[in-house]
């Protein structure tokens, strides 16, 4: 039998559906961990790109480091109250 190689979507949709059962702290930690990573490959990109997407679906305020369309992974994040803030040191 042939093995089916994963594509990227299928990458996205397995993330997708493990961020969503994680808590807002389980989902800060894992985002920091991808602060000054500079490693870039497409499954990667699945990655950040459905972790985007579970802050966005949050009932938070993620304005300081998700703009339309991207992710600035500049600085780590920690929860302040309902907003997501930088911690810029």
């Amino acid at each position: 039998m042939e093995r089916k190689e994963k594509t990227l979507q299928d990458y996205f949709q397995d993330y997708k559906l493990r961020f969503s059962k994680m808590t807002i702290d389980e989902l800060i930690e894992v985002f920091n961990r991808e602060v000054g990573n500079r490693g870039w490959v497409g499954v990667r990109g699945s990655y950040l790109a459905a972790l985007h997407q579970e802050f966005l679906s949050r009932e938070f305020d993620c304005s300081q480091f998700i703009f339309e369309n991207s992710t600035s992974l500049q600085y780590k994040i920690r929860l302040e109250g309902k907003k997501l803030v930088q911690i810029i040191d």
